[in-house]
């Protein structure tokens, strides 16, 4: 770049992200992710109307960009893995980071969903398909302690990163969690049992994957919060670890002074994770109980116009009750263990049908009506 104020002298101002971020493919997913979470979770389909596009200008983006090999699996290349390698010779570090391959997965998915349920594209839709059901593996090394996730194709095992982005495919590519996709359930816990990662931008990022897992101790995680706690009580970072990007001899105290790191006011849903999720399709109530403790919480929002609101008491849960925006089917997973639930209509505390199967209890519900949840 040459600048117009210093005739030939290259210029420093460049803008922000900077290459080679720039060229993280993930991005163009990781955009438009949060237009479908709205959808899934408020059902409102005139705001699917006007969003759609959006989507789908994503999907068509990701269609054109992906090459099949010869293994009949389609692959990201060259791309970049989010802060670490850059643009490497012979792009050793630069195919199917799993950055990419999760959010794209998501994304594909959703936009697959949605093409259903306003009626268009159908033709485009057996191409997202296609794709997302046939992308490369998500990329895996064996280190120590058995297979673990990387970053990209061709990573080292026992990098040090900044933030927990070998477990893309727990958060936030939605792909893993508890009872979901629980082939990779070993290799994802693993994966989060031995990552090292230095404190660079981690304080959200890392409990909340740990609370999809259902193995945050929140013992762990308070302590956590206190060593990276300003005065006024908001948290920043502070390093954690050596060895990476930072030296020994680096302040550990560093990036406390530049300002704060926003992606931390997300705190409290760490916490929300804890106590119910629902992103897996089905509602649970208090997943993460490490370390708990006595805990309630009203409604919290859930996929489908669900607002959830339960008490746990420090062993078990005591209430549970769902109140439905929209009238969609409630699918949830008994906090009470293998039977099956007792569901009963607040309006006229008429009792309602439930179905079992597997683990999950589904009912149908009516818009604006209040459920009580009992065991049966």
């Amino acid at each position: 770049m040459i600048s117009p104020f210093l005739g030939r002298t290259p210029s420093q101002i460049v803008a922000y992200p900077v290459p080679p971020w720039a060229y993280q493919f993930a991005m163009t997913p990781w955009m438009v992710q949060s237009l479908w979470w709205h959808y899934l979770y408020t059902q409102d389909k005139q705001y699917l109307h006007r969003v759609y596009p959006l989507l789908r200008a994503a999907a068509r983006f990701i269609a054109a960009y992906v090459t099949r090999n010869d293994d009949k699996k389609y692959h990201f290349s060259p791309t970049v893995s989010s802060e670490n390698w850059g643009f490497t010779v012979d792009q050793h570090l630069n195919q199917d980071s799993i950055l990419d391959l999760a959010l794209t997965t998501f994304i594909l998915n959703a936009v697959v969903e949605a093409s259903v349920v306003l009626a268009v594209d159908e033709r485009e839709r057996l191409r997202w398909k296609d794709i997302w059901e046939n992308l490369a593996p998500y990329p895996s090394a064996s280190g120590p302690y058995g297979e673990v996730w990387i970053d990209i194709k061709n990573a080292p095992v026992g990098h040090i990163y900044n933030v927990p982005v070998t477990l893309a495919p727990v958060f936030p590519g939605e792909q893993v969690g508890i009872g979901l996709n629980i082939q990779y359930w070993d290799i994802a816990k693993r994966t989060a049992r031995t990552i090292s990662l230095e404190g660079g931008n981690d304080l959200v990022y890392q409990p909340l994957i740990r609370a999809r897992l259902g193995m945050l101790d929140l013992e762990w995680f308070k302590q956590e919060v206190r060593y990276c706690r300003l005065p006024n009580g908001v948290a920043n970072d502070r390093v954690r670890q050596s060895g990476g990007r930072y030296a020994q001899s680096l302040d550990f105290d560093y990036m406390m002074r530049m300002g704060f790191w926003c992606e931390n006011f997300a705190l409290p849903a760490v916490l929300n994770e804890c106590m119910m999720q629902s992103y897996a399709g089905c509602i649970r109530v208090f997943p993460n109980t490490h370390n708990l403790g006595p805990a309630r919480f009203e409604n919290l929002r859930a996929v489908g116009a669900f607002l959830i609101s339960s008490t746990y008491d420090g062993a078990q849960v005591t209430h549970l009750s769902l109140h439905s925006e929209k009238g969609k089917t409630a699918k949830l997973v008994s906090p009470w263990g293998g039977g099956g639930l007792r569901v009963i209509r607040g309006s006229d505390h008429g009792q309602v049908q439930v179905t079992l199967k597997g683990d999950v209890a589904s009912f149908d519900t009516q818009a604006n009506e209040i459920y009580l949840i009992t065991s049966a």
